[in-house]
């Protein structure tokens, strides 16, 4: 009879469904032990959560086949168990982007129900092994093609995104194969190389448009970025000449050399952007601080002549004029506005030589330099009564010093201490030693300096508002600058710190062996 014993599905479903831990076990162990599925750096199967039903889908495809062959070849269900196989990978394939992985878990499926089949004495007929694979088949393609076509999407969307950015930024891209010569650009780098659109480029072309100043620099930056030690680095700056338009361009390159596990340089890839405006801009502010400074510098060379008839005349009144007190104390005042105004006028002079000759020249030649800061002390301490100025003397003095620019120098940071100094405190200033250098610190218990002027703090004409008032001594600005200038020029510098708990103190260093003269 056709009925009389149970249906070959019937048992053959039970058998394998029977085995289904056995099976996911396995999977599992295969797939961990795979060092390409990448299972342990995913913290376990990325297919995990979709076996079990993959499985349960595999059972009832094999049943539903069955049926339909008991059925002379009805494939209804057959279709409807493939289509539901499809749907759960496209439901994976929704939440994972990688193609390798799956297949290799998937096959390790396939692998897994295949042992599991032979430890268990399960046979396959044609039918069921054809409808086995065809399963996993199904699933593997349907979770690649997925896969793909979203990756695919999402690429595209980051080519928008890359592209609307690009051109948003005035960003030109650029790609060149350094095995084959060819060169890839964009709609903006063909604008800023004044290059149409229709128009071949390679290598040759590219060096052809670079400025003949430039060109040899830029050339030597793309062989150097060729080098595997350079670490493929290309960031330079230089000028284009248009081929069609002629017009000359700034421009900003960045880019990175790719090699080959050889060590060989195969392609490079990168940025370009017009920064014209930028340089002008630039080339336009140099101008305007040359101007300013040549006309300093004249201006103070023109004050000098009449400042010196004022200065040699009050010094003939003083000394012959038989002047009554009053007239004296009047000659007195012009005369301290004529030496303020010399300062001055020596300040602006000084500008101009540290800007046109790189540094303020100083004659360095032996001397103590406590003997020359003591000088410059005890003079503003005649002048500033008011405040006092306690000076801290360590160690060895001797060296090699500009005696007139170091007693400026000094002259200028305590000035400034001066100025800021807290209402009834003491400036301090100290002289020590540190190996090859000596320290200057001049130190006073006024309000803190912003931590934003800081960096701007020795700039020339700067002028920094500390406490809600300026110096009240030269009015120009230029005090710290002159004063950090010529502790270059001495092989050193000026620092600065500044709380609001501790105080301010500027420290010079200068070097014990002051370079050679300069002038």
């Amino acid at each position: 009879m056709d009925d009389a014993g149970p249906p070959l599905e019937t048992s053959l479903a039970a058998r394998l469904r029977s085995c289904k831990r056995d099976v996911i076990e396995r999977w599992t162990r295969r797939v961990l032990d795979d060092p390409r599925a990448a299972a342990k750096r995913h913290g376990g199967p990325l297919l995990a959560d979709e076996v079990p039903r993959l499985f349960d889908d595999l059972i009832e495809a094999l049943a539903a086949s069955r049926r339909a062959e008991l059925r002379a070849g009805e494939d209804g269900e057959p279709t409807s168990a493939h289509e539901r196989i499809e749907d759960q990978a496209r439901l994976h394939a929704a939440q994972v982007r990688c193609v390798a992985a799956t297949l290799r878990e998937l096959s390790h499926l396939r692998a897994a129900l295949i042992e599991v089949c032979a430890a268990q004495g399960i046979s396959l007929g044609v039918r069921e092994a054809h409808v086995l694979h065809a399963v996993v088949d199904a699933s593997m393609w349907t979770s690649a093609r997925e896969i793909e076509t979203a990756t695919r999407a999402a690429l595209e969307d980051s080519a928008a995104r890359l592209r609307l950015a690009t051109e948003a930024g005035g960003v030109g891209v650029w790609d060149y194969d350094t095995v084959t010569g060819a060169l890839r650009w964009d709609d903006r780098c063909r604008q800023v190389s004044g290059v149409g659109p229709e128009q071949d480029v390679d290598y040759e072309l590219f060096v052809s448009a670079i400025h003949p100043d430039d060109r040899a620099r830029v050339q030597e930056a793309v062989l150097r970025s060729q080098d595997p030690a350079s670490g493929g680095e290309y960031n330079i700056e230089y000028r284009l000449v248009g081929l069609c338009d002629g017009i000359e361009r700034w421009v900003c390159v960045q880019g990175r050399a790719c090699f080959d596990a050889a060590g060989r340089s195969v392609r490079m890839i990168g940025t370009v952007i017009d920064i014209s405006d930028r340089k002008r801009a630039e080339a336009a502010r140099r101008e305007e601080l040359a101007f300013r400074d040549r006309f300093l510098g004249a201006l103070g060379h023109y004050l000098r002549t009449p400042l010196t008839s004022v200065t040699l005349a009050t010094s003939v009144l003083m000394h012959h004029g038989n002047l009554t007190p009053g007239q004296a104390k009047s000659v007195e005042r012009i005369a301290a506005s004529a030496r303020r105004m010399g300062r001055t006028i020596e300040d602006l002079l000084d500008l101009t030589r540290s800007r046109f000759g790189g540094s303020i020249p100083i004659a360095p030649s032996p001397g103590d330099l406590h003997l020359i800061c003591k000088g410059a002390i005890d003079e503003l301490g005649a002048m500033h009564a008011g405040v006092p100025i306690r000076l801290d003397l360590r160690g060895s003095g001797a060296g090699r010093w500009d005696p007139e620019r170091v007693a400026q120098m000094v002259t200028n940071l305590v000035q400034n201490a001066v100025d800021y100094a807290a209402p009834g405190s003491a400036v301090r200033v100290a002289i020590r030693p540190r190996g090859e250098d000596v320290l200057i610190e001049v130190h006073n218990d006024g309000p803190a300096i912003a931590p934003e002027l800081l960096a701007t703090l020795f700039d020339p004409f700067h002028q920094a508002m500390v406490g809600g008032k300026a110096s009240m001594g030269r009015g120009l600005g230029l005090g710290l600058f002159i004063a950090h200038q010529i502790a270059r020029a001495h092989g050193g510098g000026i620092e600065v710190e500044s709380e609001a708990e501790r105080g301010t103190t500027f420290t010079a260093r200068l070097a014990r062996g002051a370079p050679v003269a300069r002038c």
